[in-house]
C-alpha cells in the first residue's frame, strides 16, 4: 500500500471512492461532477492537501482531503469558483431545491469552523476508504500520513468537524489516534457537530 499526494488523473478515481464510501450523504447526493470540482480545488488550489491510498491491483482504495490554511483556502474557493460549483450542482438543485439551495449556501460560505483558540492547525475535511477493503488499517495510514504533511508544512496541529449523533465508530476512530473532542456546535442546517482537535 503506497500514500501519495493525489493528482489531477486521480480525481475520478477519487470520486468513485466518495460515492462508495459516503452512501446518503449531502455531497453525494450533488453527484460527481460537484465532486469532481471539490476534489481538484483540495488537489489543485494553494492550501489544498489531498492524499491518496494506493492499492497495487486495487488502484485508489482510499484518501484524505483538507488544508493547510482553512480560512485561506475556503475564502479563495468561494471568491473564485462559487458559480462553477453553483452550475457543478444545478442538476441537484432541480430535483430537491428547498433542500439542495440551503445546505449549498451553507457549504459555499463555510470557513471551516476553525477553533479561535487554535493557530497553525490544519483542517482535515474527510477520510474516506472504499468499503470493501475496511479491515486493513487505511484509514489510520491514512490519518497518520496526513499528520506527516502537516507537520512538515510547520504547523502543530489539526482538527476536524464530524456529526454528533448516529456517528460513535467514527468518533471512535479520531479518539483512539489521539483526538479529544473540543467544541460541540450547530450549523445553520441544524446539524449537530463535534469539532475534534489533536496536537501534534
Amino acid at each position: 500500500m503506497d500514500i501519495r499526494q493525489a493528482t489531477e488523473a486521480d480525481v475520478e478515481a477519487i470520486v468513485s471512492t466518495h460515492i462508495v464510501a459516503f452512501q446518503g450523504f449531502f455531497l453525494t447526493m450533488l453527484g460527481p461532477v460537484f465532486l469532481k470540482k471539490m476534489y481538484s480545488a483540495f488537489i489543485n488550489q494553494p492550501n489544498g492537501l489531498m492524499r491518496v491510498a494506493v492499492d497495487p491491483e486495487r488502484g485508489i482504495v482510499g484518501f484524505a482531503a483538507g488544508s493547510v490554511a482553512p480560512e485561506v483556502f475556503f475564502s479563495v474557493l468561494r471568491k473564485k469558483q462559487w458559480h462553477g460549483f453553483l452550475l457543478a450542482a444545478l442538476p441537484s438543485i432541480l430535483k430537491n431545491p428547498a433542500k439542495v439551495v440551503k445546505k449549498l449556501y451553507y457549504a459555499l460560505f463555510y470557513k471551516g469552523d476553525k477553533p479561535k483558540t487554535l493557530k497553525k492547525n490544519a483542517l482535515l475535511s474527510s477520510i474516506a476508504v472504499c468499503p470493501d477493503m475496511s479491515g486493513k488499517s487505511i484509514g489510520k495510514a491514512l490519518l497518520r500520513d496526513f499528520e506527516l504533511q502537516v507537520r512538515q508544512a510547520g504547523l502543530d496541529g489539526l482538527y476536524l468537524t464530524t456529526d454528533k449523533f448516529g456517528n460513535d465508530n467514527v468518533v471512535a476512530f479520531y479518539q483512539k489516534a489521539g483526538y479529544q473532542i473540543e467544541n460541540e456546535f450547530t450549523q445553520p442546517d441544524r446539524r449537530q457537530m463535534l469539532r475534534l482537535v489533536k496536537s501534534i
